[in-house]
């Protein structure tokens, strides 16, 4: 026969045995509920390598990671946003739901040796009112100084006017006079608020704002104009905040802005709305302003009045950490106020709930107050004491005492650089250094903590480090997105 023939196997039972029969058993995975693999998602938004690995596992962990993966789209070099660029005119309508945050704020050719009118070809006006009219559920657009040059007045109309789902609109450091030119323009189309100045004959001077027709950006609720100086408080600032009475996020540090800005806010309904409040080195506005204005809002949770000189006095300090928000305070910078042992004593008080405190420049000689502050502040995990005279070789080791023995969060010490300097490691703590402009003493996080380069209420002056690069306590952060 062609072929191979296997021969029959019996199986004989054993004489006066009993047979076992063995039973395979099979591993199973447990369920978990889908709501529970959303939520343990979310938690890696950060992290978008994880999230692409996760992304592989199954059809489950595809669905959930994904759009945590495209939740915002951000651009480092032209090259990636080139690649971006390409896909959108072929990208899927279950994508274009998916990006909720476009971020061009860390777009940079530094180090590329490629010219500012090569950038300006490979991110046109054109392009980019392309690609916020494919993204329907976009909520939030960042930008910074390096791509002012394609805000033009069709891209402030699409932004703020054809885009319905954006809550927030972010401008850093764009500082050109076409920008403010095209600000202004815009303020034009959507309509003025005009300003009627009365003087009683007491030589007092009543204001009136007067706006000729309704909101156009009701939607709005998140507005940075950081570092924007070239923009003009009466005839862009004033009208946009006119038109966006529903904000709870405010910044407008290093902003030409004046007492008539707080004024026209104090008129609104800003004071019950408004959580996030950032007017940091604005010079021109009084310490009686920000006393009166701050002292009416009733939301506040993140206060920055940080000043390059002396900003509120001591006076006007204690209105504000008296005001009714005081005891929701989570994030206050005062730093280069007049802030004295009362204003500590003050803080103590009143603000009980803080996590990030800024007292750079503060007048205080003796480091005790300091320590008995941080006992009185359990939940504080920064504190920013740059340039503090109290601080000297001989006694810093003193405050990380006071921090074991009461058990404290704290895990972030911001302080001068001529100081740590010439100070080492201690008990667990080291010096870290972020690009040569901040200095900080840090400790190892904590379960549940912030990194401590992620923690910083201001903004940096220059940008264009990249997302992937530049620190968290440089990069924008005058809200998240």
């Amino acid at each position: 026969m062609n072929g191979l023939i296997l021969p029959q196997l019996f199986v004989y039972p054993f004489a006066g045995s009993n047979i076992v029969p063995v039973k395979k058993t099979i591993a199973s995975i447990p369920y978990i509920p889908p709501e529970i693999i959303r939520i343990i998602l979310s938690l890696l938004r950060d992290d978008k390598k994880t999230l692409a690995a996760c992304a592989l596992v199954n059809h489950t962990f595809n669905l959930h990671a994904t759009p945590n993966l495209y939740n915002t789209v951000s651009f480092t070099f032209p090259h990636i946003f080139t690649l971006f660029a390409n896909v959108t005119n072929d990208i899927k309508m279950r994508c274009s739901q998916m990006v909720h945050h476009l971020d061009l704020s860390s777009f940079s050719t530094c180090g590329l040796q490629k010219s500012s009118f090569e950038t300006q070809k490979v991110v046109t006006p054109e392009l980019l009112i392309h690609i916020l009219r494919s993204f329907p559920k976009l909520e939030a657009f960042s930008i910074s100084e390096s791509l002012e040059s394609v805000i033009t007045l069709d891209v402030l109309k699409v932004l703020f006017l054809e885009c319905k789902n954006i809550k927030t609109i972010d401008f850093c450091g764009c500082a050109s006079k076409q920008f403010g030119n095209t600000l202004e323009e815009f303020s034009h189309l959507i309509g003025r608020v005009r300003i009627d100045q009365h003087y009683n004959d007491d030589d007092e001077t009543t204001i009136a704002f007067h706006m000729t027709c309704e909101p156009l950006l009701s939607h709005l609720q998140r507005l940075s104009f950081h570092e924007c100086p070239i923009i003009s408080e009466y005839s862009v600032i004033i009208p946009i905040l006119a038109h966006s009475p529903n904000l709870t996020h405010l910044d407008l540090g290093g902003c030409s802005i004046s007492d008539l800005t707080l004024n026209f806010l104090a008129g609104t309904n800003a004071s019950t709305k408004l959580s996030h409040l950032l007017f940091a080195k604005c010079k021109n506005i009084s310490s009686d302003a920000i006393s009166s204005f701050v002292s009416k809002c009733s939301q506040l949770e993140t206060l920055n009045f940080y000043g390059d000189r002396i900003a509120i006095n001591e006076y006007d300090l204690i209105n504000i950490l008296r005001s009714p928000s005081a005891k929701n305070f989570k994030t206050l910078d005062i730093g280069s106020s007049h802030i004295t042992p009362l204003i500590l004593t003050t803080i103590k008080e009143n603000c009980s709930s803080l996590q990030n405190l800024g007292i750079s420049k503060a007048q205080i000689t003796n480091i005790n107050f300091i320590k008995d502050l941080l006992i009185a502040l359990p939940n504080l995990q920064y504190i920013d004491l740059t340039s503090i005279s109290c601080f000297n070789l001989l006694n810093t080791n003193n405050l990380f005492t006071t921090i074991k023995k009461s058990n404290h969060l704290l895990h972030t010490i911001e302080m001068s650089e001529s100081l740590l300097k010439k100070l080492h490691a201690v008990d667990g703590w080291k010096i870290d250094i972020n690009y040569g402009r901040r200095w900080y003493y840090s400790r190892e996080i904590q379960k549940g903590a912030i990194r401590p380069d992620r923690i910083h209420g201001r903004k940096l002056d220059l940008t264009g480090y990249g997302t992937e690069f530049m620190s968290k306590i440089f990069q924008y952060y005058s809200f998240d997105a």
